[in-house]
Order: C-alpha cells, then structure tokens, then sequence
C-alpha cells in the first residue's frame, strides 16, 4: 500500500502538493509585498528630505553670495569672487522690461537678483525662478546693471569661485 501512495504522489499532475506548507505561501508573499512597499516608502522619504535640505541649503548659500556682493560694491571693491551656489546665476531687473513681484512689490526701480538657472534661459524663466515666491531667488535692490558677454545677460556661477568686476563709473557689474 505504501508503495502506492507513494506512486500517486509521484504521478499527481498538481504541482503543489496538497498539505498544510502551501497555506503559508499567501501569508509570506503577503509579507513580502508589504516590507517592499514600506521600504520603498522610507526611500522616498529620505531622498525627499534629502532634496529639500539642499534646496534650503543652495537658497542659504544664494543669500550669504548676494549680501557679501552686496557688501563689496559698499564698500568699492573692484573684484569680487563669488563661490555658491553653483549653476545660479546673478542678474540685474529690469531685464527685458519685466521685473520679479519681490522687487516690484517692495517699490524697487531696481534690483539685483540671485537665482536658480533655468532649464532654459528665456526671460519669463528667469522671471519665474527670480522670484521669492518660487523659493528659488534672492534679490536685493541696486542700481547696478549686471552685463554678461557684452550685453545685459545673467552670470552664471559655474566652476566656481566666479570673479566679478564691479565699474563704479558705469554702475555695471561683469564677469572678470
């Protein structure tokens, strides 16, 4: 008899075999699915801590740039080296006749701005990211024109330090 049971299990077309074992499969896969789904969720969590500290970080960085360039052109500095953050950019308002609400809300005729560089540069996206409300820009007011390449375009922050020279007769600020 046992030689039989044992031939019915062998020949058996089911490739589970009928026993308590198989029960446990839906559990563990349960399990498995959930720690996945949790694990996945912590690490998006974390990259989006990650990310938000570093964009309060670059808008910190921006801030201490523009104060001390600030700075300098009081105190009649000819040259000054800025360091953070990299890939922003440092540029003068009005810029092609428009200008950001944190410089026209506050009365400003003029201003100077430090702001995230857009994917692509066209005014409306300097616009977009020089503007407070965006938590990409600083911007302080100044009579000062920020002149790059010859004409009135931003100074991009790349490879830093970026050494800027300031003219006082002009009241142009340009790359070095």
């Amino acid at each position: 008899m046992r030689i039989k049971e044992k031939n019915k299990r062998f020949f058996n077309p089911s490739i589970f075999p009928k026993s308590r074992k198989g029960l446990f499969l839906a559990e563990e896969t349960l399990k498995i699915v959930i720690a996945v789904i949790v694990i996945a969720f912590l690490v998006y969590f974390l990259v989006s801590l990650y990310f938000s500290n570093r964009n309060a970080e670059e808008m910190k960085f921006a801030q201490e740039s523009l104060t001390y360039l600030a700075e300098q052109i009081n105190l009649k500095s000819a040259e000054v080296n800025i360091y953070n953050p990299d890939g922003w950019s440092i540029l003068s308002w009005p810029y092609g006749g428009k200008m950001p609400l944190s410089c026209s809300n506050l009365g400003w005729k003029n201003c100077l701005c430090i702001c995230d560089k857009p994917f692509i540069a066209t005014n409306e996206n300097y616009l977009e990211n020089c503007d407070e409300t965006g938590s990409s820009g600083i911007c302080v007011e100044s009579s000062f024109s920020v002149i790059g390449d010859g004409s009135q375009q931003p100074i991009i922050i790349e490879n830093p330090p970026v050494t800027i020279k300031i003219d006082y007769g002009n009241k142009t600020i340009s790359p070095a």
